[in-house]
């Protein structure tokens, strides 16, 4: 009964469902795994016919004394792999025998064996013993190549045709059992760690892997276990409890600690734990973790207050709602740092772009050809979302430079000695396009955001406006906003959150950090607006006096008015003289201590745009944000735009914005 207890186990660990377990009472996996017939069955064990042959006495050994474990501190009592080869599940062993298992490397593992520490122990059954044993029989008969995943979790090839496992020779094959078949190994099957595992066991002190690692988590799974008789109190008991782990690193991009805490923690969003994937992944040395938290430390300074712009006046300045950190400050600057220096790390191979009837990439053909993403037309996609482009003397093939990588059974790591990501990825400039949602509408902040109700997003189309825009300017995202006055004689003041996008497209969110901006306005010309509101550009194209003579009385003449498809730029001049903005410009923006916010002018004296062109207007050069809002959910700096316009001087009272834009100056 104990052998049918652990088979449950032993299958859900190859399946890859649980990490942990305690052995229960179920006849599934001996109904599932009787014998196919392939080969004849005797009433030989597997066990016995490795103990009786004294070729394989150091497999035989190193099986006698190992001991069943469900994880690294947990082994089963009173369970062997002796009880495993010796029992009624059905499975395949690749036996190394004595000429190739090398007294040094069995004196290994028995010395592992004896050593009292569990984790030793646990060693030599992920890394020796479980990956050269597979459920089922996995016979040669017909030619082919197959995957076979062993105890330990690992995908293997079985070359049938080669007769090799891994790219190791077989000697005899096919030795029939009454519980499986054997295989003779002419040599040891490779074993490598995960990326995951690479980092837990490999290098367990490495600043990395004390980050990942420490986000494990073990939980008791109800759902999973096997329930035994109720207690004496009714409390449920069980025969079989199943622990899982997992690691929110690997099941999401980003996720929220706690409702009250102000960032969201960000991880991989790809389980680099998992066996059947082909990751790339970059592993910083303890040198590079520092020289990179070093680097990215100034752009990371928090304040002790910062307005929660989820509250309030529904996001605009003026709330009186604090979030307040004080003695938070520091830890929020370890993990926030720490975070984005670990989420960017993890590529998957065959999630990189590639052209319509191309082939995925592969791992190997990643190992040759990763230069090939240096073209100014190819990118690379890690699994947070970045898109990394060669930019200016940057290549993203300069992540991995210098180094070889290590081969992992589901992937590569590339252990490098610096985090070669270029300045414009962890401290990019913000773009923020106006298109409704950066900007508030609570009419209740009477002090920050007022226009009128036909503000609006308007379409504008570079292409089909082609004659207008090669000269006068594109708009981006083939669009602007038109905020109109409030009144027929005061015109818009708008407040503009400023969190928006990378401008380089490395980073699919951009916030401001602590650091030196320039601050700029991307204002649209009024003219624009009545092409996107009417559709055509009639109205600014030249006109002709046609003379009409009428084909049957040729003194029945007439003249018409008739419309060209030439600009008229001297009436857009007139025009745009005549359509001009006045506007000032504000900050709110946090201080380190003391204050929940701070409003700075930016413009002492009203700017004016010329209404003729696509216009982009610096309003402060080189202004220093003294904290961070990098991760912050719920908090951000905004910019207020307000139009003074003066009745007589020829300017309007509405503003028309495509984009902001705060361009890193450090």
């Amino acid at each position: 009964m104990a052998n049918n207890r652990i088979n449950r186990y032993i299958g859900a660990i190859v399946l890859g469902t649980v990490l942990t377990a305690v052995p229960g009472c179920t006849d599934t996996w001996d109904d599932h795994y009787e014998g196919d017939g392939s080969v004849t069955e005797t009433t030989a064990t597997l066990w016995d016919r490795i103990k009786n042959n004294p070729e394989y006495s150091r497999f035989a050994d190193i099986v006698r004394n190992a001991k069943y474990y469900k994880d690294n501190t947990h082994p089963v009592a009173n369970y062997s792999y002796e009880d495993i080869l010796g029992g009624g599940q059905v499975n395949t062993v690749w036996v190394p025998d004595n000429s190739v298992l090398s007294e040094a490397e069995y004196q290994k593992w028995m010395s592992m064996l004896t050593s009292g520490d569990m984790t030793d122990g646990y060693n030599v059954q992920q890394q020796f013993l479980g990956n050269h044993i597979a459920l089922w029989r996995h016979n040669i008969s017909e030619p082919g190549v197959d995957t076979v995943k062993m105890i330990n979790g690992k995908n293997l090839s079985f070359d049938k045709s080669q007769r090799t496992l891994d790219g190791i020779p077989l000697g005899e094959y096919n030795i029939p059992s009454v519980n499986g078949v054997m295989h003779i190994l002419k040599g040891v099957a490779p074993f490598r760690y995960n990326l995951y595992e690479h980092l837990k066991y490999g290098n367990p002190q490495a600043k990395i892997s004390q980050y990942v690692v420490g986000k494990d988590t073990i939980f008791f799974s109800a759902d999973s276990s096997i329930e035994g008789l109720p207690d004496e109190n009714g409390n449920p008991t069980y025969v079989d409890s199943v622990y899982l782990t997992s690691n929110k690193l690997f099941e999401t991009t980003s996720y929220v600690l706690d409702d009250q805490w102000i960032m969201a923690e960000e991880g991989f969003g790809e389980h680099i734990d998992r066996e059947d994937s082909a990751f790339v992944m970059i592993v910083p040395t303890d040198a590079a973790w520092d020289a990179a938290y070093a680097k990215l430390e100034p752009a990371y300074k928090y304040a002790t207050k910062y307005e929660d712009k989820t509250l309030g006046d529904g996001g605009a300045t003026g709330s009186s709602i604090a979030l307040k950190l004080d003695d938070k400050v520091d830890s929020l600057t370890k993990m926030s740092i720490k975070m984005d220096l670990v989420s960017p790390l993890v590529f998957n191979v065959r999630k990189q772009p590639k052209n319509p009837g191309e082939p995925l990439w592969s791992l190997d053909k990643f190992i040759d050809e990763k230069e090939l993403l240096d073209s100014e037309d190819k990118y690379m996609l890690n699994t947070f979302r970045d898109t990394l482009r060669a930019v200016g003397d940057w290549k993203p093939s300069d992540l991995f430079s210098g180094v070889e990588p290590v081969r992992m059974s589901n992937g590569l790591a590339y252990e490098v000695n610096s985090w070669n990501f270029p300045s414009k990825f962890y401290t990019p400039d913000v773009e923020v396009e106006i298109e409704g949602q950066e900007v508030f509408y609570n009419v209740a902040a009477k002090k920050n955001t007022i226009f009128g109700y036909a503000s609006r997003k308007l379409s504008f189309s570079n292409e089909k406006f082609k004659k207008v825009t090669d000269i006068y300017g594109q708009v981006s995202n083939n669009n602007f906003y038109y905020l109109a006055p409030q009144s027929s004689s005061k015109g818009p003041i708008v407040e503009i959150k400023l969190q928006g996008k990378s401008p380089t497209a490395y980073v699919p969110n951009a916030q401001v950090m602590s650091g030196k901006y320039d601050i700029k306005v991307v204002f649209v010309p009024y003219w624009y607006r009545i092409i996107a509101l009417t559709g055509g550009m009639d109205y600014f194209y030249k006109t002709e006096i046609v003379q009409v003579v009428d084909p049957e009385d040729e003194n029945n003449v007439r003249y018409e008015t008739r419309t060209t498809e030439e600009l008229d730029e001297d009436y857009i001049l007139y025009y745009a003289s005549n359509t001009k903005y006045l506007f000032k410009a504000y900050l709110t923006y946090n201080q380190a201590s003391g204050t929940e916010k701070s409003k700075q002018t930016l413009t002492s004296k009203a700017l004016t745009y010329n209404g003729l062109t696509v216009d982009t207007i610096t309003v402060a050069e080189n202004f220093e944000f003294p904290v961070s809002y990098k991760n912050l959910r719920k908090s951000y700096p905004t910019l207020i735009l307000e139009n003074t316009k003066k009745k007589e001087d020829g300017y309007v009272f509405d503003l028309i914005i495509d984009k902001v834009i705060l361009e890193r100056k450090d």
